[in-house]
């Protein structure tokens, strides 16, 4: 997996994937569709969703990067959760030079601190855990940084695409063990604004002047099928009857992906410059037989 300061010279061929393969990467693209991801690509301008920030009096404050994704209403104990991080994260001030830690801010995450349970990724699989949903959150903030032109010095993607955003745009944390961290490479102050409501999450980013105009592509290059749960003998031999109720296939499993993502920033009589900001392997989820 590559950083935001290793660049690409252009995109490579995609590779020609059989039609099985392609029909997954269709069911999962639309599958990403119908749960909702809402990327506010290359958003510019003057003011944004709040006043000019105290921390500037009397200055012109500009969204220099901002992204929404979609909650689900009914899952409240993961939505109490982004909104309990999204609180102590917005508003951190981030110098010129600085660098942003997800984990310093949001911090420990446990009951204690009134985080309630609700479902995390493990090892690929989806199970019960305290904090969860907070994955969001710091997803939804490496794409606002990097369209603010930040410079990403750690971010991890998920063991699997999550339904929020498109694969490759996420970034997982675990406390004391997985960060977000990025380097405010700008002239001036940057200020991290975090928003939850019923049904979003928004996190942008304010700073003093307006920042280049970049856009974030994704391009799927390979599809990886999953192992089935019983692959016939290769040497042909008789295998003995299954146990009764043995056999029975307890997961059909789930086609891995590898995913690049560009980012194309517009450069003032330049065109238009493109470079890899990183390229990630989801595994696939095999096949489970009981």
């Amino acid at each position: 997996m590559r950083d935001a300061r290793h660049g690409g010279r252009g995109r490579r061929p995609a590779r020609v994937l059989p039609s099985a393969a392609v029909t997954a990467v269709a069911m999962a693209l639309a599958l990403t569709a119908a749960l909702a991801v809402s990327v506010n690509v290359g958003l510019r301008g003057k003011g944004g969703p709040t006043p000019t920030p105290a921390h500037l009096p009397g200055a012109d404050a500009y969204v220099i990067g901002r992204c929404t994704t979609r909650l689900d209403p009914d899952q409240a104990s993961r939505n109490g959760n982004i909104a309990i991080a999204a609180k102590k994260l917005n508003g951190t001030l981030v110098q010129p030079g600085q660098e942003f830690s997800f984990n310093g801010i949001v911090g420990e995450r446990s009951s204690d601190l009134g985080y309630g349970p609700a479902r995390v990724i493990v090892d690929g699989r989806s199970e019960p855990g305290i904090a969860g949903g907070i994955c969001q959150l710091s997803s939804t903030l490496y794409n606002a940084a990097l369209l603010a032109g930040m410079e990403i010095v750690e971010r991890r993607a998920h063991s699997r695409p999550v339904p929020y955003l498109p694969a490759g745009l996420d970034a997982t944390v675990s406390y004391g063990a997985i960060d977000l961290r990025w380097a405010n490479t700008s002239e001036a102050s940057v200020t991290v604004r975090a928003q939850v409501s019923a049904d979003n999450v928004s996190v942008w980013l304010e700073g003093r002047s307006p920042a280049p105009e970049i856009e974030l592509f994704t391009e799927v290059v390979e599809v990886i099928p999953p192992r089935p749960a019983a692959p016939p003998d290769p040497t042909g031999r008789a295998k003995c009857p299954p146990l009764p109720g043995a056999g029975t296939v307890a997961s059909i499993g789930a086609p891995g992906y590898r995913v690049r993502v560009w980012a194309e920033t517009a450069v003032p009589e330049a065109g238009r410059r493109r470079r890899l900001v990183s390229e990630d392997l989801y595994e696939p989820v095999n096949a489970v037989a009981h």
